[in-house]
């Protein structure tokens, strides 16, 4: 079944050509492994057709490539709901729209993460009984493999409620896309006992001790990288620096000045978190496939993240998701029918 992938092409700090440098790479490489992979190009119509014929030839750019001319552009340092309200005819705004009315099946951008997420809660909508979106990512693992790491930026402050929500989510997410039985639940935290954390920390351990779910307990900071926990929730403050700190380590260990080369080997152990090799983020929570990658983005993070946005449509994973929500929210309610709206936070 063809997946129909919009990009958007205007987003990313360097301009367009990386983006379309690895959208051509992602349908070469999904022509090799007979996936069918329609992208859809958002931005300006001009520039894109002339780097398409530059880099692919004519055929390519009319046969293979769909465009949508998006002149405006939302920067980087924009604030997002300004942008949005005064840039309609923006790349991630038509791209999301045409998602929410179905002309496509994913969106992908490298763009300004506050107006995607603030883009799609206005069109996408939130799944059913979902309160705050999340973005997730993978962690890799000293033991090979990887866990899944959420929220790193979508809710900065969210309740015990949806925190207990974004575990469900990575619960269905570990599942459908990583094939994980009963995936572990770990509760990032500044120690492993129950009464540890502040009250929101200490509010959730409840609300996921009486959840269905495979709920370990809390995790600190040094089991991130080690094979105790499959889904490691946290909130978004706490997670997006996480993820900018283990991303800046490469770079840290690449620059030090090492004679005896003694560094070499620790280099290519953290190459694992490199953000080319995963692509992006997938938004959760929101009803629809969206995919957002690093504004720093390489040609090869743009393909993984096309080749990601379609794995999650081809696993169907938002159907995975709303009954895995849907199951959560509904047990923790039997276990205390009199307190209905304990967990809920639905806002």
């Amino acid at each position: 079944m063809p997946v129909r992938v919009a990009l958007d092409t205007a987003g990313r700090e360097p301009g367009c050509r990386t983006v379309i440098s690895g959208v051509l790479a992602a349908i070469e490489e999904a022509g090799t492994q007979g996936v069918d992979v329609h992208p859809v190009l958002y931005g300006s119509s001009d520039e894109i057709r002339e780097i398409l014929r530059e880099l692919a030839g004519s055929s390519m750019a009319e046969e293979t490539v769909l465009v949508r001319n998006a002149p405006e552009v939302i920067e980087m340092n924009e604030e997002p709901a300004e942008a949005l309200r005064t840039k309609p005819n923006s790349s991630i705004l038509c791209g999301i729209k045409d998602l929410s009315a179905g002309v496509v099946d994913a969106f992908v951008s490298m763009g300004n993460t506050g107006a995607i997420v603030g883009a799609s809660r206005a069109f996408l909508k939130q799944v059913r009984w979902i309160g705050k979106p999340a973005l997730a990512v993978p962690m890799p693992r000293t033991g090979g493999g990887h866990s899944l790491l959420l929220d790193v930026g979508a809710s900065p402050d969210p309740k015990p409620g949806h925190l207990m929500q974004f575990a469900a989510m990575g619960t269905a997410y570990m599942s459908t896309l990583y094939d994980v039985s009963n995936p572990r639940i770990g509760l990032l935290n500044i120690g492993v006992e129950s009464h540890k954390g502040d009250e929101r920390a200490r509010d959730t351990f409840k609300l996921l001790s009486r959840s269905p779910l495979n709920f370990i307990g809390n995790i600190e900071g040094g089991d991130i990288f080690s094979d105790k926990a499959d889904v490691i929730i946290t909130t978004g403050f706490v997670g997006n620096i996480l993820l900018k700190f283990t991303e800046s380590i490469p770079s840290f260990l690449g620059r030090l000045n090492c004679p005896d080369g003694s560094v070499l080997g620790a280099i290519e152990a953290m190459a694992q978190f490199d953000y080319r090799r995963y692509g992006g983020a997938s938004l959760l929570g929101v009803d629809g496939t969206v995919v957002i990658g690093h504004g720093r983005s390489s040609s090869e993070a743009v393909t993984h993240a096309v080749r990601w946005a379609g794995k999650l449509v081809n696993r169907d994973m938002l159907s995975s998701l709303r009954d895995q929500v849907f199951r959560t929210r509904r047990a923790v309610w039997l276990s205390n029918p009199f307190s209905r709206g304990e967990g809920a936070d639905d806002t």
